[in-house]
Order: C-alpha cells, then sequence, then structure tokens
C-alpha cells in the first residue's frame, strides 16, 4: 500500500470510529475517543488505551544513516573504555498485541509487520557493532493481571521495568566488556502501591462515563545485599569515589521512581547503577546533558545505557545532536581555535580560517558559566553568515558546553564564528575543533 493511500485508510478509519456507536463498544461508556483531539485514542481488551499516535504506527523514523550515527557513536566510545547499549522502548502495541481491539486492523495497523520492523531495526544496529536491547520480546512475557504498560497511561509498569531490565541483562551477556567487570548480589523489595499522575488518564477520562482504570504500581527498593545500600536517588552527576560500572540515561521511563528501573537494572546485571533521566526531554534531553558535563568526561562508566523511546526520532533535528553525542564521546577535540576581538558582551569570536573547508569539524565550546544557549552565527571570505542555535530545555542540566557542526555552510567553509551565550561567562571560553 502507498504512503498516501495508506494515509487515507487510516483518516477514513477515524472517521468512521469517531462518528459511529462508539459509547455501545466501550466498557468504560467512552465516545469519541478518536476523534481530532489531545490524545486521539481507542479502548483495547481488558480496558487498555492505546493512543493512535504513536501506538498504532508501524514504522517509527530509524535510517540506515541514523544507525550509522549510533555506530559512530558506539564506536567513540568503546575506544574511550564504554560500551554503549541502546534501548528503544516500544510502543505499548508493540508490547502488547494481545490487548488491541479489532478496529486497530481499520486504522492500517499490522501486529505482525510492526513487530517485523521493530526486530529489523534491531538486528542493523547489532550488525553496525551496536549492543541493542530487544525490550519488546522481553515484555510480551507480562501477564495480563501484571502488564508491562498501565492502562490508562503511556507508560510502562514496574514490571514492565523489570522486563526490560532483564532484557539490557540479556543484551550484554555476550560482550566481554561486561563479562569482566566485578558484580555485586541485590534484593529488590515490594514496598507500598502507588497511583501516579497521568495527564494521558486524565484526557481520556473526559470522554468516558465509567472511571478509568488508575495508574497504579506496586513500587520496590532495590538494595545491595551487602552493604545494604539503596540504589535509588544516586546521582549521575556527582563525583563519584570510584568508577561507576552503569549509567542510564533516558526519559520519564528511566525517571519514575515508582517504577523503579535502575534498580532492576542493578539486579539482573549485578552492576551499580546512576541514572539521569529528562521526563519530556525526547530523545537527547538526557544524554546530551550527561556526555557534555564535567562527570562524564572525568568519570566514564564502564556500561552506558540510552534508554530512548521509538517513536523518538534520532533525526527530528538535524545532525548537530548526534554530532555532539559522537565528539563528546571522544577524544578528538584536539585543535584550540584563535579567539579575536569580541563583537559583544558574553560573545566569543574565533578563527575558522586555518581549518581545512574539506573535512566536516564539530566546534566545542566551554562557556565556563552555566549556559543553556548558545548561538552560533557563521561567517564565510564574503561576509554572508548562517546561524544555528543549541537550547538545554529547563529540566536539564546545564553544563555550559555546547558541539555545533560544520557541515552544510559553504564549500570553501567559514573564516569566523560568534558564539552568544544567554547568560556571562565571566571568565574567556574555550573553543576547540573536533575531526
Amino acid at each position: 500500500m502507498t504512503g498516501p493511500l495508506r494515509l487515507l485508510t487510516a483518516a477514513a478509519a477515524l472517521a468512521a470510529w469517531a462518528a459511529g456507536p462508539a459509547a455501545a463498544q466501550s466498557v468504560y461508556g467512552c465516545a469519541d475517543l478518536a476523534g481530532q483531539h489531545h490524545t486521539p485514542a481507542i479502548e483495547g481488551r481488558e480496558g487498555t488505551f492505546f493512543r493512535i499516535a504513536p501506538d498504532l504506527h508501524m514504522h517509527h523514523p530509524f535510517s540506515d544513516p541514523t544507525i550509522l550515527k549510533l555506530a559512530e557513536l558506539s564506536q567513540a566510545l568503546a575506544l574511550q573504555g564504554t560500551t554503549l547499549v541502546y534501548m528503544p522502548v516500544p510502543t505499548k502495541a508493540l508490547a502488547m498485541p494481545g490487548h488491541l481491539p479489532g478496529v486497530a486492523v481499520d486504522f492500517g495497523y499490522d501486529a505482525d509487520l510492526a513487530a517485523t520492523v521493530y526486530t529489523e531495526g534491531l538486528r542493523k544496529l547489532r550488525e553496525a557493532g551496536v549492543v541493542a536491547v530487544d525490550a519488546r520480546r522481553a515484555m510480551l512475557e507480562a501477564s495480563a493481571a501484571d502488564p508491562a504498560f498501565f492502562k490508562a497511561d503511556y507508560r510502562w509498569t514496574a514490571r514492565g521495568a523489570q522486563l526490560a531490565a532483564l532484557a539490557v541483562a540479556h543484551a550484554l551477556r555476550d560482550e566481554p566488556s561486561f563479562a569482566d567487570l566485578p558484580k555485586g548480589a541485590f534484593s529488590t523489595t515490594p514496598m507500598q502501591p502507588a497511583t501516579l499522575d497521568s495527564p494521558t488518564r486524565q484526557r481520556l477520562q473526559q470522554r468516558c462515563q465509567l472511571t478509568l482504570p488508575p495508574v497504579e504500581t506496586m513500587t520496590f527498593a532495590t538494595s545491595k545485599v551487602q552493604a545494604a545500600q539503596l540504589v535509588r536517588g544516586t546521582s549521575i552527576f556527582s563525583v563519584q569515589a570510584r568508577l561507576p560500572l552503569m549509567a542510564v540515561v533516558g526519559t520519564e521511563f528511566t525517571g519514575e521512581e515508582a517504577t523503579n528501573f535502575p534498580g532492576f537494572l542493578s539486579e539482573a546485571t549485578g552492576l551499580d547503577v546512576v541514572r539521569y533521566a529528562v521526563p519530556g526531554g525526547g530523545a537527547f534531553g538526557a544524554i546530551s546533558s550527561y556526555l557534555t558535563s564535567a562527570a562524564f568526561q572525568e568519570q566514564r562508566p564502564a556500561i552506558l545505557v540510552w534508554e530512548n523511546p521509538i517513536w523518538h526520532s534520532l533525526a527530528r533535528f538535524g545532525d548537530q545532536p548526534m554530532a555532539e553525542l559522537i565528539a563528546a564521546a571522544g577524544n578528538t577535540c584536539r585543535v584550540p581555535l584563535r579567539l579575536q576581538a569580541s563583537p559583544a558582551p558574553d560573545t566569543v569570536r574565533a578563527d575558522l580560517s586555518g581549518l581545512d573547508p574539506a573535512l566536516d569539524y564539530t566546534i566545542y565550546v566551554d562557556s565556563g558559566a552555566e549556559a543553556r544557549a548558545a548561538r552560533f552565527t557563521f561567517a564565510n571570505a564574503d561576509g554572508a553568515t548562517r546561524t544555528r542555535v543549541i537550547e538545554r530545555s529547563d529540566g536539564q542540566v546545564a553544563t555550559g558546553r555546547f558541539y555545533m557542526p560544520t557541515t552544510g555552510l559553504w564549500d570553501a567553509g567559514a573564516v569566523r564564528l560568534d558564539i552568544a551565550f544567554d547568560t556571562s561567562v565571566g571568565v574567556t571560553p574555550r573553543v576547540t575543533a573536533c575531526f
């Protein structure tokens, strides 16, 4: 089926479903779930709700060039002693296909095809040398009584987090870098149930007469058996007394305390785990802050787990985010750039005339302050300029370090670069070319 035809079919299904007797088909008296509002959804079996986007998308952006960039990042980290583990979190539909309603087919969703596309992406990653985690296969082991995802929310439950952690351990089982690490014994104890805030459930509830299933999970605490030292709450940015063995960075899936993903990782792998998450931060919110931080540069973990929902495209913001990660991961920023007289306050000017225009560089700047934004204005010999901006969200730790690729400028290259920050930098920033 062609792309436009598939879109038309999905649109027709959306209109038919929204116009049909939805309340009669709903256990919770829901109507117009799939209508044109903030969270179009469908009601599945046993009170399980699926978002039309992205849960019913069968193909998520994961191109061959993106896979090559992930492989390049993995290689850059490995050269400095860190093994990258990439875990694309599956959608609820991928993890719980048995709960999909029959109407999912009307939206063009084919569960077998979606699973094949997900698995094929993992295969390509592994062929490129990336340790990739099949969380989907692990989550299929969840029972209906203890599902991998909340029924009325898109996040995983504690059981889903536990299965994802076991999948990480499975992906690492044959890695020499993991086998050689000293392991400990960890124990996880159930604590008490917790009900989580859920904007998704609140929006769904507005279209349903009966009360939807609560976003409730059992909470857990993980401790090291020998020392009874709690794993949860350890800061990834603190200076550790010893090298952290495993760090996990990601989104709300990693950050939710109640589901205990870092603790389950420790129990499954036998490693101490530190974590950093930016809920709502997309693919790069957490990992860009961590890799550009002094804590990472000074004390790199042996294992770095990158949790990223499959629907967050790594190419959404162009080549800058991946170029930043690759440069920060490696040891290639070795060409100091000569600074010139600053044209404005909180701005640094660097001379680029000595760089080879035939090479693709990434410019690294350390503001020496907690800057959250940097504006890079490149100029060529004719005086033409092009401006690019990097901004860190409020949820990110501001490291004051930024990396900007020089790709896509002029054939003859740029001769000058002005970098303006959103805060006073005090000392003179350091600017270096990486390649």
